[in-house]
């Protein structure tokens, strides 16, 4: 098939089709083909929010969402070695590590973004009288930190 019988296929797709095929391009490191898909596209013209306001929307909103992934997933696996024997005491300071440095990070982030702690908090879902701060490791911190401005 020729190129310009694919690009005549692509807009063929709906909307969703074609986000999946490139979402599959990405996947693939197939650039070429991923820019034949969004060729393909309709061009839209729209009067809105900015851009700058509705980027910073999703990616404060990703930090909340990743940071309760982050911290569910740490809670989860605490709650298992503190029901188990066969995990010792290591084991556990490990994961309050995680979980203290995963909160000072964030306090961090939030101080340099100007963004309410407890509003990142809330949408991760984590409760408010949780704290392990004072069991975070400074480097370890650090990488949390690196990781949370990262997607800024």
């Amino acid at each position: 098939m020729k190129l310009s019988d694919i690009d005549k296929l692509y807009k063929k797709l709906s909307p969703e089709q074609s986000g999946v095929m490139a979402f599959e391009a990405i996947a693939r490191e197939d650039d070429a083909e991923l820019q034949a898909i969004t060729d393909a596209q309709p061009k839209l013209y729209f009067v809105g929010a900015s851009l700058a306001y509705s980027r910073r929307i999703r990616k404060l909103t990703g930090l909340g969402l990743c940071y309760g992934v982050f911290y569910w997933k740490n809670y989860a696996i605490l709650l298992h070695r503190l029901n188990s024997y066969k995990y010792g005491e290591e084991a556990i300071n490990k994961i309050t590590a995680n979980l203290g440095s995963m909160e000072l990070a964030l306090v961090e982030t939030c101080r340099q973004l100007a963004v309410s702690l407890d509003a990142v908090k809330k949408l991760g879902l984590i409760p408010e009288e949780d704290s392990y701060g004072e069991f975070a490791d400074e480097a370890l911190t650090d990488e949390y930190t690196e990781i949370f401005m990262s997607g800024m």
